[in-house]
C-alpha cells in the first residue's frame, strides 16, 4: 500500500515522504488510519531536539524519526496467521502518524473501537493512557487532596481520573483557559503560580494538604516545587519525562523529602507490560488500561470531546507543532484526519 508517513529530520523540521507498506506477514495486521493524535510532550521533546536521544546515533528518537502516539483506523489487510481480525474492522492502538500502519499483533495490541464512538473522542484513549500511569501509582483515600501541575491533555486527564476516584483535585497552571477547561472538566479548583500557593491548597484542601502532587510537564524545576507542596507523608508523582538539564544544589530538596516523609514516584506508563496475558493474572497492562479507557470514554465518564482544539489536515502537523509550542491559549488536544488526505 503507498501513502505517506511523518519525519522529523532535524530541529524543528518535519517533512512528509512517500513510503510503500509491504503486505503483512504472520501476525501483522495492515490498517488504513482514520485519525492519529498528537502528544505535546514526547512529539515536542523530539521535533525540538530537547530529548538527548534525538542526536545520539542508535537512540530510540534518533533522527530521522517518525512521530506518532496513537491511530484509529480500518483492517485493509492481515498476515496469514491472524485469527483474530479481519478486513474492515475498527481497531485501535500504536501508530505513527501515516496513511498506513503495520501492526505485529504479537507485540501490540489493536483493540476493536464500537462504530457508534466518535473516532474524535475515542483516539484520546491514547493520551489517557499515559495520565492514568499516576493514579496506579499513587496510594489514595477517598477525599484526599490530589494537585495536578501542568493542565495539558496529560494533566487534563491524569486529573479527571483521580476525581473520578474520589479525590479532590486541583490543578496548577499559568494558562487561564486551560484553568477553565479542567475544572469543567471536574476539577474542584485551579490555581495560577503564586507566592501564596500553600496557604491557598492548605485552604482548599480542608488544611490536609496535598496527599498527591503530579508533575504532569516533566521539568525539573516543578518536581522541586512538586516536593514543597506535597503534605507531610505525600508522594510526588513523576508523570511527565525531565529531559533538559537543571543545575540546583539537590541538597535541600532531598532534606525536604527526608524530613517530612515525601515519596518521589516514577509513573513512565511504558514500565507495565503491553499486552494483556494469561499468565500476568490481573496484573496492570497498557492493553488493560486501554480497554478500560475507551469503555470510560464510550460512557461519558471521561470527558474528552471539550479537549479536542484542533482537528487538522495531516499536513498542517508542522503548524500544530509550532502552535502547541507557542500558543498554549488555543492549541491543547490536536487530532490528524487522515480521511482528508483521502479525499484530496
Amino acid at each position: 500500500m503507498k501513502g505517506i508517513r511523518a519525519r522529523i529530520i532535524a530541529e524543528r523540521t518535519l517533512r512528509f515522504e512517500p513510503y510503500e507498506w509491504p503486505e503483512p506477514r504472520k501476525e501483522e495486521i495492515l490498517v488504513r488510519l482514520e485519525r492519529t493524535i498528537v502528544s505535546a510532550g514526547t512529539e515536542l521533546a523530539n521535533y525540538t531536539g530537547l530529548d538527548p536521544d534525538t542526536r545520539r546515533p542508535g537512540g530510540w528518537c534518533y533522527y530521522p524519526w517518525s512521530p506518532g502516539y496513537g491511530g484509529i483506523g480500518r483492517v485493509v489487510a492481515v498476515g496469514p496467521d491472524v485469527k483474530a481480525y479481519k478486513a474492515g474492522d475498527r481497531v485501535y492502538g500504536i501508530f505513527n502518524h501515516a496513511t498506513y500502519g503495520l501492526l505485529d499483533t504479537r507485540a501490540r495490541f489493536a483493540l476493536p473501537v464500537p462504530e457508534g464512538l466518535d473516532p474524535d473522542e475515542a483516539i484520546f484513549a491514547r493520551m489517557a493512557g499515559v495520565s492514568i500511569t499516576a493514579l496506579h501509582r499513587a496510594t489514595v483515600a477517598l477525599g484526599d487532596t490530589a494537585l495536578v501541575i501542568g493542565l495539558g491533555l496529560v494533566g487534563n486527564l491524569c486529573g479527571q481520573f483521580f476525581a473520578l476516584n474520589g479525590q479532590n483535585v486541583i490543578g496548577l497552571d499559568p494558562v487561564e483557559s486551560r484553568r477553565k477547561l479542567a475544572e469543567s472538566c471536574g476539577f474542584a479548583a485551579t490555581l495560577a503560580p503564586s507566592e501564596d500557593l500553600p496557604e491557598r491548597i492548605a485552604e482548599l484542601s480542608h488544611k490536609r494538604g496535598a496527599r498527591v502532587v503530579v508533575d504532569a510537564v516533566g521539568q525539573s524545576p516543578l518536581v522541586i516545587q512538586a516536593v514543597e507542596l506535597a503534605a507531610k507523608w505525600g508522594q510526588v508523582i513523576l508523570l511527565g519525562t525531565p529531559r533538559a538539564d537543571h543545575t540546583m544544589n539537590a541538597t535541600p530538596v532531598l532534606a525536604d523529602v527526608h524530613r517530612r516523609g515525601v515519596d518521589l514516584i516514577g509513573a513512565h506508563e511504558w514500565l507495565y507490560p503491553v499486552l494483556k496475558r494469561s499468565d500476568l493474572g490481573n496484573a496492570l497492562t497498557i492493553e488493560g488500561n486501554a480497554e478500560r479507557i475507551l469503555e470510560q470514554i464510550a460512557a461519558g465518564r471521561l470527558k474528552v470531546k471539550p479537549l479536542l482544539s484542533h482537528k487538522i489536515h495531516p499536513l498542517e502537523l508542522d503548524e500544530a507543532y509550532r502552535g502547541l509550542l507557542d500558543r498554549k491559549e488555543e492549541y491543547l488536544g490536536v487530532v490528524l484526519d487522515w480521511t482528508q488526505l483521502a479525499e484530496d
